[in-house]
């Protein structure tokens, strides 16, 4: 019950935030140019700031498990190797299939993924959950990069994918922040704290702006798309992963982190992501607003799962 209660709480503060997004856009507060605009912010300005503050504030004395990190590594990356070629296969519909690759494989691992892991072991060392932040974090902007060009705008060009993917501001805030976090650089107080407000607005604003486009008469639509990325981000992706780790002797805390890694919704990121690199917006809204609700129960009953059978 306690682990229950926990990925509700864990959840429910997205879904109230996406509700009032949607309640704003209702009331014609907040119209689709805006939203889209904001929306443009959040890619550009946002989440690159938090992302780059999230990698310097990584901690240099914690132990590392490098089993663990290895594995995730492998493990995502052949997750979207994976998409790449079964979801051509699968969808028809063109503006969907980098959508639909980054919303299965791709998690919302630094928002949810972390305070599950320092929820389940209170005290405890888990430092591999900070850590694993370094490592999946700029698989999920590349690939998801490589994805959206691919099957966006960009679809055909190869020279202008390379240039987005180097150019993505998710990826250059990344690199940003691995490159001072290596050189050790601290900024200034009059830097450091600006920047750190306007990253703690990254989540909220786009679970907000998430809201404001959410159209339900488009689900429908997408149903069949929908389901097959909501089943494949929190049902297919943490079976196979965390059997696999299991088989592997994975253990405890790093068990959990991987939970965090596989079995966590689609990231929040994404939808901004698809809209300013033409894929299917409404589907990628969808997506995150789903694999959000579902996961308040498909979250639960992998760590009951895994606890009854002795790996946790």
């Amino acid at each position: 019950m306690h682990d229950l209660l926990f990925s509700v709480n864990a959840v429910f503060p997205l879904l109230v935030m996406m509700g009032v997004g949607y309640g704003a856009r209702r009331l014609h507060w907040v119209d689709e140019n805006a939203a889209q605009k904001m929306n443009g912010c959040i890619f550009r300005i946002f989440l690159p700031c938090m992302l780059c503050l999230n990698q310097m504030d990584a901690d240099r004395s914690a132990s590392v498990d490098v089993r663990t990190l290895v594995f995730a590594f492998v493990a995502t990356v052949t997750v979207f190797l994976l998409m790449f070629w079964l979801v051509p296969r699968l969808c028809r519909q063109e503006e969907a299939r980098g959508v639909l690759i980054q919303g299965i494989a791709r998690s919302n691992y630094a928002v949810f993924g972390i305070p599950l892991v320092l929820s389940m072991y209170p005290g405890r060392d888990t430092s591999v959950a900070v850590m694993m932040v370094v490592v999946v974090v700029p698989v999920y902007n590349i690939l998801s990069t490589v994805a959206l060009m691919i099957h966006g705008y960009e679809r055909g060009h190869p020279v202008r994918i390379l240039r987005g993917i180097l150019l993505n501001p998710l990826i250059l805030g990344t690199a940003l922040g691995f490159l001072l976090w290596k050189l050790e650089v601290r900024l200034p107080e009059l830097l450091d704290v600006p920047l750190r407000n306007i990253g703690r607005m990254a989540t909220p604003l786009a679970q907000f702006v998430l809201g404001a486009s959410l159209d339900f008469r488009r689900v429908k639509t997408s149903a069949g798309i929908l389901t097959m990325s909501v089943a494949g981000r929190l049902v297919l992706v943490p079976l196979v992963g965390l059997t696999a780790a299991v088989l592997m002797g994975i253990r405890d805390v790093s068990l959990a982190t991987l939970i965090a890694v596989f079995a966590s919704p689609t990231a929040v990121s994404s939808y901004p992501m698809a809209q300013q690199m033409g894929g299917d917006e409404a589907l990628a809204v969808n997506q995150v607003v789903f694999s959000t609700a579902f996961s308040t129960v498909t979250v639960f009953l992998w760590v009951l799962a895994l606890k009854r059978l002795g790996f946790l």
